[in-house]
Parts: C-alpha cells; sequence; structure tokens
C-alpha cells in the first residue's frame, strides 16, 4: 500500500541547494520532508567541487572536514601549451561533496526535516486547494509548498509549467572522473582551454590531495556528438596524466544559461542547476545553490500563516535572489556568450604569450582578465557596458 503524508513544504532533491532549503524551512518551524532519488545524498558526484572559501562559509556553516585541498595557486594552459601561472588568488578549496551533501542532509534532518532516500518523483501535481501532490514508489506527499531541485534535468519543473528546454549553445556537455597518478600538482588548479581539448569549454584538473584529483571538461553544445565529452576526456588524461588510474566515469549537462524566469509559479519554487543558477563562464554553482536554498527555505516558511498560504509573498525569493545574484549571472552570461563566438585558439594563443612576459607574481585573474581585452576591442567594449 502506497502511504500518503502530509507536509507544509515537500523539497525534491537533496543537493546542496535542496538540504540548504529544507534545514531553512524546518528551522524556522515548518513540517519539511525532502526528497532524494538515490540511496543517499550526495552520491554520484557529478561537480568538480572547486569553490571559494569566502562564497563557501558565507552561505554555510562550512566544517575542515569538508576540505579536502586547499588551493594556493592557478594556471592555464593555452591551445598551444603555453602555462600562464596565476599565484594571487583567493584563498580556494577543493571539497568532498559527498561529505558536504551528506552532512546538510543530515542537518536538515536534525532541524526537524523528514529525509526520504530512495524515492525519486515520478509526478507532481497541483491539486484542489492548491496543495501539491509528489508522487514517489512508495509513498505519496501532499504538501502546500514544494521546492524543487532536482537538477538540470527537472522533470518536475516541466510537469509544473515551466520550460526547461536548453539552447545547444545554453548547455555543457561534461564527462568527470577521478584519477590518481604521482603527476598531480596537489596544490594547483590547472585549466585546459582550446579546440582539440574542450571546444568552447574547457578541460581542469583539481587536486583533492597528494596524487589524487577531479578531472574532467565541458563541450559547448552546438560543437558536440554523442560520445564526444567521454572520448575527449580519456585522450586527455592519456597525454596530461599518462599511467594514470582513472575511476569511474560520470557525463552529464552543466546550463551556462539565464536563470529561469520567473522562479516562483503558485506555491512552486526552483533552487539551484534547475532553475539554472549558475555562473555561465566556469560553470560553477555551489554558492549559488546555497543562498538560493537557504532564502527559498525562509521565504516559503514565513509564507505559511494560520489562515493558509500567501502565495505572493513567494515572490520575494527571487527579488532577493536577483538583487544579489542576479547582475552577476547575466553578466557572466552575456560574457559567455560573447567571448563563445568572438574567440579562437590564435588569440587564446596570443593572450597566453602576452602574459608570460609579465613577472609571474604579479599575474592575477584580473591581469588576465584585462589583457583579453585589451587586445580585443570589441571585448572591450563589451565589457564596459556590462561593468560599467
Amino acid at each position: 500500500m502506497i502511504m500518503e503524508e502530509k507536509f507544509d513544504i515537500a523539497v525534491i532533491g537533496a543537493g546542496p541547494a535542496g538540504s540548504m532549503a529544507a534545514w531553512s524551512a524546518a528551522a524556522a518551524g515548518r513540517n519539511v520532508c525532502l526528497l532524494e532519488r538515490n540511496n543517499k545524498p550526495g552520491f554520484p558526484v557529478r561537480c568538480g567541487e572547486g569553490i571559494g572559501i569566502r562564497s563557501l562559509t558565507e552561505h554555510s556553516d562550512a566544517r575542515p572536514e569538508w576540505i579536502k585541498r586547499e588551493i594556493t595557486c592557478s594556471a592555464m594552459i593555452s591551445p598551444n601549451g603555453t602555462k600562464v601561472n596565476i599565484t594571487d588568488i583567493d584563498k580556494s578549496t577543493v571539497l568532498d561533496r559527498e561529505r558536504m551533501d551528506g552532512d546538510l542532509a543530515q542537518d536538515a534532518v536534525k532541524a526537524g526535516a523528514q529525509l526520504f532516500v530512495t524515492s525519486p518523483v515520478i509526478e507532481v501535481t497541483r491539486i484542489d486547494g492548491g496543495e501539491y501532490q509528489c508522487r514517489c514508489p512508495q509513498r505519496t506527499i501532499i504538501s502546500k509548498i514544494v521546492i524543487i531541485a532536482d537538477g538540470v534535468e527537472s522533470r518536475v519543473a516541466r510537469d509544473l509549467g515551466w520550460s526547461t528546454r536548453l539552447a545547444s549553445d545554453d548547455i555543457e556537455s561534461c564527462a568527470f572522473t577521478r584519477v590518481t597518478s604521482p603527476l598531480i600538482d596537489a596544490d594547483c588548479c590547472i585549466f585546459y582551454v582550446g579546440s582539440s581539448v574542450a571546444p568552447g569549454g574547457y578541460a581542469w584538473i583539481f587536486p583533492r590531495g597528494i596524487g589524487e584529483a577531479n578531472v574532467g571538461l565541458g563541450i559547448l553544445g552546438t560543437r558536440c556528438t554523442a560520445g564526444k565529452p567521454k572520448e575527449l576526456l580519456l585522450q586527455f588524461i592519456n597525454r596530461e596524466l599518462p599511467g594514470g588510474c582513472i575511476g569511474t566515469l560520470h557525463c552529464g549537462g552543466v546550463p551556462v544559461t539565464r536563470y529561469i524566469r520567473p522562479l516562483v509559479r503558485h506555491g512552486a519554487m526552483l533552487v539551484g542547476d534547475a532553475a539554472r543558477q549558475v555562473n555561465c563562464i566556469s560553470g560553477a554553482g555551489i554558492h549559488y545553490s546555497l543562498f538560493a536554498g537557504k532564502t527559498a527555505g525562509k521565504v516559503a516558511a514565513d509564507a505559511i500563516g494560520a489562515e493558509g498560504v500567501n502565495y505572493s509573498s513567494l515572490t520575494n525569493y527571487e527579488k532577493l535572489w536577483k538583487k544579489r545574484y542576479g547582475k552577476q549571472q547575466e553578466r557572466s552570461f552575456a560574457l559567455k556568450d560573447f567571448v563563445t563566438h568572438h574567440t579562437d585558439d590564435a588569440f587564446l594563443n596570443r593572450i597566453a604569450a602576452t602574459l608570460t612576459k609579465k613577472k609571474s607574481r604579479k599575474i592575477k585573474y584580473l591581469t588576465v582578465f584585462l589583457s583579453t581585452f585589451s587586445r580585443h576591442p570589441m571585448l572591450l567594449f563589451k565589457a564596459f557596458k556590462l561593468f560599467g
């Protein structure tokens, strides 16, 4: 017999966005459930796990055990192999996402949320009275509000009326694995660009410790064919880390587009990758997800009163997101779109050659930014319009 249970708020997906939403709403005194399709949160990891310390601590109660490796430098490798070292970087880290995601879900449980694992949501419908019915194989959940955090492939968002279609140039097809090799630089995140490495995207090596790293690449959808990310990733590993031991390989999509409008429809709210809340240049989204989840959960909790749900107040979540990160994401999208269509391997090689003539201790991300734009007047004009 399929059980039917009632909650104030149902959160779908126990990644960072979903767990933070469940914790935030439960901590505010609401009756919350957290539905996770896998048998535990944080697995499998489909993420490079990199994040700046400031972004991590600003939106979560970060713990030392989440930190796999602190990063002291970064490097960029041009298409012709020129290496540009960037030593003046903000304090950054590579996370243990499996540990972090598990802890965030347990934080939600400690705050009073009920966690249901192995509970994929098959269908969500809005029923009489404005409540939501979430149907899983083992149970049916009835809730006043639903927070959707089930990732870039979100079927739930489509069920509830959002258009989730992504244009080919608004998604990166990615392949990812973990590699053990004595050739890994344990202190430096390395990025590789070029049409033969990752067309329209980049490849990366993020160290998790001595001799271990997350290795992956993303290819812009317009330049991708079936199986190409996996093929190029294996070629990349064999070239850069020959003889390395390759772990389980995962593939998936990363949105590189504007966040979905609206973020709220009636009593349903989108957070994280399901909302396309991601930096369009780097593909990073952990800090966006932490903020969005925490904010959506609190707004949802505040909207529930003795006389029911004040659905109009749920739009405060979108206002807060737009105020905090909306312009930042818009800028990253505009830059991604322009750079994708106006740079090539020769241009990237020229920038790298220019930067290698500078003293390494003076090279910062800002130096790379300014050098890139100064060599391309149209990019510079675009930058002034975006940041002016």
